[in-house]
């Protein structure tokens, strides 16, 4: 019983902070939190993929992690050098794909 309490006011809790940005939508956020907005997403982002890059099946060690490492760079450099996402995500997934059967 408990538990179903606490799914339900988790629940509640949710529904109400989704609701609130609706109801606010046209609402504009304070300056200071607004001049830091454009930070969010390169954030999560970064918060999702280094983890991932540097410790790929949770051992951070040169021999697990300098594949990723490696094809991550190519990847940057491909998609500076050709502006093709593409053509960045292909080759740099290739080379990791080819590191990775190299490697032991």
């Amino acid at each position: 019983m408990r538990d179903l309490i606490v799914l339900a006011v988790v629940g509640a809790g949710t529904y109400a902070l989704r609701a609130a940005f609706l109801l606010t939508a046209d609402a504009r956020p304070p300056a200071l939190l607004e001049r830091f907005l454009p930070y969010v997403a390169p954030a999560v982002l970064a918060a999702i993929a280094v983890p991932g890059l540097l410790a790929p099946r949770g051992i951070v060690s040169v021999g697990e992690t300098l594949p990723a490492v490696v094809a991550a760079a190519v990847t940057w450099l491909l998609w500076a050098r050709f502006k093709q996402l593409p053509v960045a995500l292909i080759g740099g997934l290739a080379l990791w794909w080819l590191l990775e059967a190299v490697t032991p």
